[in-house]
């Protein structure tokens, strides 16, 4: 249980935390508990579900939930309302359960059923084909990574931010943290680097290449129309991108509407699969933009 976050360890019930630490003896480490009502923890490790002994109650998801909420659940019922409450230290936690509806939106969650704790790592030094590649683009287009959910891509980002904000050829680098994850493991005084933190994606892409004099800007999981367009005109004022989104092949990441907006617009040089090998280490299938085209107008039918 080393590896695992003080506010994580200190919010878990004493019996399932000893079922946990029995589970976890045999692992590498842990990058995911997944918590739910009256079914069986489990820890995923390596891309692989290991169950636990543990089974939560009902009384013992609400009191972890409040634990983690640092006794006030009410205080992240915004965050909650959008799947996730973040508890500080690079920790997000999933949220899943009852939703209440207030004109067609969603206003609250009750009846707490699932809780994944995403548990952040420091990583050796990741990423250098990606930042070799906007280096051969003279920092003129960004490159877009993508992958399933799980392999690994937050971990890549935050990597990339140290490596290009760091040494002689340091640039000034924006880090867009919406939902509290990439600035973990981003603590050293010598990055030149801004962490625009809580800030929605499209505000923060738009606040970093207007008024900070970004060189580079880094966030996660884009898509949105809102995104598409903040980052289309970051684009225009000579600012690229190295951002993340869930697909599994080329065709289906440019299938979606707010990446076929930013592919036409020519905002990304290159797109890049990303894969697992190894305990922190990623095979990377790239595919240049004039490649990408093919698979761009096949996506659209």
């Amino acid at each position: 249980m080393s590896d695992i976050p003080e506010c994580v360890k200190l919010a878990l019930p004493e019996r399932v935390r000893a079922d946990i630490e029995q589970a976890a003896k045999e692992l590498k480490r842990i990058e995911e508990m997944r918590f739910h009502c009256g079914r069986r923890t489990t820890l995923t490790s390596m891309g692989r579900n290991i169950p636990t002994a543990a089974v939560l109650s009902r009384n013992e998801m609400e009191r972890l939930l409040t634990r983690l909420c640092g006794g006030s659940v009410y205080a992240f019922r915004d965050t909650i309302a959008e799947g996730y409450i973040n508890p500080g230290g690079g920790v997000r936690v999933g949220v899943c359960g009852r939703a209440a509806l207030s004109g067609g939106k969603i206003s609250g969650v009750y009846e707490i059923d699932t809780l994944v704790i995403r548990i952040p790592h420091r990583s050796p030094p990741l990423g250098r084909e990606i930042v070799g590649l906007i280096k051969e683009m003279n920092f003129t287009r960004g490159v877009l990574i993508y992958s399933p959910p799980g392999v690994g891509k937050t971990t890549l980002l935050r990597s990339l931010a140290i490596m290009l904000s760091s040494g002689n050829e340091a640039k000034r680098v924006s880090v867009i943290d919406t939902r509290g994850e990439l600035a973990f493991a981003l603590d050293s005084p010598a990055l030149c680097l801004d962490l625009l933190s809580d800030y929605p994606k499209h505000t923060g892409i738009s606040i970093a290449s207007r008024t900070l004099g970004s060189e580079v800007i880094i966030c996660d999981e884009i898509g949105s129309r809102a995104e598409a367009e903040a980052i289309r005109e970051a684009h225009n004022c000579g600012v690229p991108l190295i951002a993340t989104a869930h697909a599994a092949s080329v065709r289906e990441l440019l299938g979606r509407i707010g990446i076929g907006i930013l592919h036409r617009a020519g905002c990304f040089g290159a797109y890049v699969g990303l894969s697992r090998r190894g305990s922190f280490g990623f095979d990377y299938d790239i595919c240049k933009r004039e490649d990408a085209d093919i698979a761009f107008l096949d996506s659209r039918g």
